[in-house]
């Protein structure tokens, strides 16, 4: 396999990693994946745990911040029952791919999800 697909294969492990509920087990079970390369499987075992785990608890956060600014509907909806949003958060967070630059492009993600998931 080229370079360049194990770079992509790369990338692509680490940002579903960071939307995993287990990030640290979600790149060692990667890494074990038949088309990795040694070299790729070497590194991704080299990964600190511990900043993994801090680095996808920041993206989350950010993510969380972003939707709360980007919608008034789930805004309230957090305000007037935190527990049963963050569960819809989470969900989201883990099956919906990073794609969102802008608050208003998360919320709307949010909204398909949401829609999709009632």
């Amino acid at each position: 396999m080229s370079n360049h697909r194990q770079h992509q294969l790369c990338e692509q492990i680490l940002v579903d990693a960071l939307r995993a509920e287990d990030p640290v087990l979600a790149v060692y079970t990667a890494a074990n994946q038949k088309d990795v390369s040694v070299e790729l499987r070497q590194a991704l075992q080299c990964i600190d745990p511990d900043g993994l785990r801090m680095t996808a608890l920041l993206v989350a956060r950010l993510r969380f911040e972003r939707l709360l600014q980007g919608s008034t509907l789930a805004s309230a909806w957090f305000e007037s029952d935190p527990e049963r949003f963050t569960r819809a958060f989470r969900a989201y967070h883990e099956q919906v791919p990073l794609r969102a630059f802008f608050p208003q492009q998360e919320a709307r993600a949010f909204a398909r999800w949401y829609k999709q998931n009632q």
